[in-house]
Parts: C-alpha cells; structure tokens; sequence
C-alpha cells in the first residue's frame, strides 16, 4: 500500500544546538504519521550532529542531514531542496510547538484539500522556558470575520503582527515557484525568506491557535540587541535581497492589496538597516548604509523613494546628532511594542 504524502515538512537549522535541540524535536514526535522532520546540522562542533543522528534512528520521519557550516539561510536551502511534505515550516532549534495547535492545523489542511497557499498561525513569546509572554494573533486580519482568502480579502497588517518566520507557514510548490534562496552566512535573512514567495500566493488562511513557541532572551540569539548592531550588514545584504525581489511598483498598478501587505513587510524591514547601521556608529557603518541606499536608487528610482519617502524611514535617516538621537528614541519605542528581546 502506498504511503500518504506528508502534510509538512518541519526543517530545523541547527547549528551547536545540542543543549537545546531536543525542545524542537520532541515537541513533534507524536506526529509521524503525518508530518516529515529534517533535522540540519550546519557543522556543528558540538554533539548536535550525533544527537540528530539518533534521532533519525529512533523515528522514521526524522531525517538527519550534515552540511558544511552554511548559516540558518542555507540550512533553510538545504531543508528545502529534500522537503517532501505539501508544506513547509522551519523551527528554529531552540523553539518549540504546541502540540494542540499542530493537530489544529493539520485538520485545517485536511479540509482545505491543499488549495491554501500560506496559512498564518498565532506565536508566542517566552522569556526562558517558564515564563510565558505575550501572544501574536492575527483574529483581525480577515474581513466579514472569515478566515480565508487572498490578499484583497484582509485588512492591513499591523506593526506588530506582521508576517513572520514564527506565523507564516507556505505551500512548498509555492516557495519553490518563488525562487527564495537564502544568503549564506548572512543573519536575518527570514525576512526576505517570508518576503519573496509572497506575489505567488492565491489564497491566504489563519487558523487561530497559538502555534509556535518563540524563545527569547537566550545569550547568543542573533535578535539581541549588540548583536544586531553589531551585524547590521547583514540587514543591508537582507535589505539588498529583499528590494531586487519584486518590482513593487508595477504591484501597485496590478494588485493594490498584494502591494499594501508586501509594502507594510518592506518597510518593517527597511527601518532595520538605518536603525542598526546608524546604532553601530562607526564610518565603515555610515559608508555601507550610504552604499545601500544609492544601491536602491540606481536599481529602481520609483520604488527608492516609496520608502525614502515613508514616515518611519524619514525619522531614521535625519543627518547629524539629531538624527542619530532620533534613531536611539525610535529604536527605544519599538523595542517596547514589539519585545522581541
């Protein structure tokens, strides 16, 4: 008898995640007969690779795949080039899922018989293991209180629940339609990875539960505070990405309510490169973000000054003391709305 396909594919990067990794892993185990599990070890130096290895012993839906030490982007590559299963969810190693809310989504693909494009679940923040935080949820996106629909059937995105590595799960036909491939070596580069394949989706859905388990706070997290500064030219390369991978301008003319949710995605990304290079403060930092926005202006003048011109770039790109002082306060602002870290 012939086996049914896989509903997902869960791609965990992992790189020295051995302290850690189980949490991803036995958070899905009791879903083997529905879902596949690749299990990336990016050269770790660690016990990461022989725990996964173990793994894939002990299940038959994990699989254990070691690369040369690419980064997160490419262990997503690498996840996507094998993935079986109609679709396609990356957890990161140290994250977990809420097993009701996986079953939740699995019967929600059942009944959609595959025509959803991307669905969008609630996440939630955890200071450490033990201290549940707030939760992301999308209840207000859809309009007449539906749950499905492509994109001229939702209200706008807001700041705080955009679409995310941690909401968004796509079709794997549809990534793949979309070209993603993520930088090597390069932070942040979820961004683009959740950006790109977004002018492929037909049809949209949210199933309200609250999915996935986002650890914060964690020493090392690419999202703490040095360590953006510090790698803020990793946001101009996800930048750099991100602007070359759809011509919004004629979106704008062709699909006003695409436009809008991809816009609403490219500012939120757009005030991360002056926000982090302007924080870094060093010459070679102001002479990289000057070669990112000559970058956009050359590449597409029109869509070069839809974001120049937005209100939240304005603010962050004012010359001298004042503007480096406005950055620190916007900075500040968001870091309090948003509590990622």
């Amino acid at each position: 008898m012939e086996k049914s396909p896989k509903l997902i594919t869960f791609v965990i990067p992992a790189y020295n995640s051995a302290p850690f990794l189980h949490y991803a892993v036995d958070s899905l185990t009791s879903f083997g007969d529905q879902i596949e599990v690749l299990i990336i070890d990016d050269g770790s130096k660690d016990d990461t690779g022989a725990i996964a290895d173990d793994y894939a012993k002990t299940y038959p839906f994990i699989r254990a795949i070691h690369q040369p030490n690419g980064g997160h982007g490419e262990g997503i590559n690498h996840g996507l080039r094998e993935a079986k299963g109609l679709y396609f969810k990356v957890l990161d190693s140290d994250d977990w899922v809420e097993e009701a809310a996986l079953r939740k989504l699995l019967c929600a693909i059942k009944k959609d018989q595959g025509t959803v494009d991307l669905y969008l679940t609630n996440y939630v923040y955890w200071q450490g293991r033990n201290h549940r935080g707030q939760v992301i949820d999308y209840r207000y996106l859809f309009k007449h209180h539906r749950t499905s629909g492509s994109w001229k059937d939702i209200r706008a995105f807001r700041y705080r629940s955009n679409i995310t590595l941690h909401s968004a799960m796509y079709k794997t036909e549809i990534l793949r339609k979309s070209g993603v491939d993520c930088p090597k070596h390069v932070s942040y580069e979820d961004n683009y990875f959740i950006y790109a394949p977004m002018p492929f989706v037909q049809k949209l859905a949210y199933v309200d539960a609250d999915f996935y388990q986002y650890l914060i706070g964690r020493e090392g997290q690419s999202m703490e505070n040095n360590t953006c500064i510090r790698k803020y030219k990793d946001f101009i390369i996800d930048g750099e990405k991100i602007f070359d991978a759809a011509d919004l301008t004629k979106i704008h003319k062709e699909n006003r309510p695409l436009f809008k949710a991809m816009y609403h995605h490219l500012i939120l990304n757009f005030v991360m490169v002056p926000t982090f290079a302007r924080l870094n403060g060093t010459p070679e930092a102001k002479e990289e973000l000057n070669g990112f926005w000559a970058y956009c202006k050359k590449g597409n003048p029109r869509l070069y000054r839809f974001i120049r011109w937005h209100f939240a770039v304005i603010s962050l790109t004012m010359p001298g003391k004042a503007g480096v002082k406005a950055v620190k306060l916007d900075y500040k602002f968001a870091h309090k709305l948003v509590k990622f870290n």
